[in-house]
């Protein structure tokens, strides 16, 4: 989410203890993040995405409507 930093809270189930912020993160394959953030600074429309071409087209991005 490039608006707002997050911190990744677990890894395929496994809980991290580094909890720095960040706005991207890899996620591994056939895994999943649990994240964390706060949307205090940007109301409004923003998108949460891969950064592979073709995932938009198999709908892994995804519209955030933040509202205040």
């Amino acid at each position: 989410m490039h608006t707002n930093d997050f911190q990744v809270m677990s890894i395929n189930g496994r809980p991290q203890t580094n909890h720095g912020m960040q706005d991207t993160a890899d996620v591994p394959q056939r895994g999943n993040r649990v994240i964390r953030t706060r949307f205090l600074d940007y109301p409004g429309r923003t998108v949460i995405h891969r950064h592979i071409l073709n995932h938009e087209d198999l709908g892994m991005m995804s519209v955030l409507q933040i509202d205040k």
